[in-house]
């Protein structure tokens, strides 16, 4: 299913995708089209969001389904950009997670798939990127994870992340912390 946002709108309720593949995208020139969602519900199937700008009142989350964003700028304003739950998988290219009440992305599921690339997570209350469980695989390349409240990136034990370029910077605490391995970071 293909949805084009032509204009600025208010759904009351989640966006939810339990199975199949649905497209959000917004027009491919001019500035991003404003969604005010309650929250991402992806439990199942995919979401693929195109140049759009996601306010969310709630949490956006996904367990066991597929979340697909390019062009895009996430929030939450009263929890995490994006929860990736048990077999989450998320990928971003071209996106920016800003100004959540929580983490931009918080990893709280095993067996997650997640990729960024050319992304920017920044202002967010906690953490950039928290990741308390261990993942399938993580990969951030060529992102930016600056200015946010606590770490750029905090790891629990046995979490490997592939870090493929970028910068961290700017972060209150630290630019990593926990105990968990930022593979191919040099923090000098």
């Amino acid at each position: 299913m293909v949805i084009d946002v032509i204009g600025d709108c208010v759904e009351p309720d989640p966006i939810e995708v339990e199975a199949g593949e649905v497209l959000l995208r917004g027009p491919s020139e001019g500035a991003k089209v404003r969604l005010t969602v309650t929250g991402l519900r992806v439990t199942g199937g995919s979401l693929c969001l195109q140049n759009l700008a996601i306010c969310a009142t709630e949490e956006n989350r996904v367990q066991s389904g597929q979340l697909q964003c390019s062009d895009c700028i996430i929030t939450s304003r009263s929890g995490c950009g994006v929860l990736c739950l048990q077999k989450a998988r998320v990928f971003l290219t071209n996106c920016e997670v800003s100004n959540c009440m929580r983490s931009g992305i918080g990893v709280n599921g095993k067996n997650t798939e997640i990729e960024l690339h050319r992304c920017a997570v920044s202002k967010n209350n906690f953490s950039g990127i928290g990741v308390n469980h261990q993942a399938r695989s993580i990969i951030l390349s060529d992102t930016r994870i600056v200015d946010n409240g606590y770490h750029g990136l905090w790891l629990n034990k046995g979490v490997m992340v592939r870090w493929l370029g970028g910068e961290i910077s700017g972060n209150r605490l630290s630019a990593k912390d926990g105990p968990g391995i930022l593979q191919g970071w040099d923090n000098s």
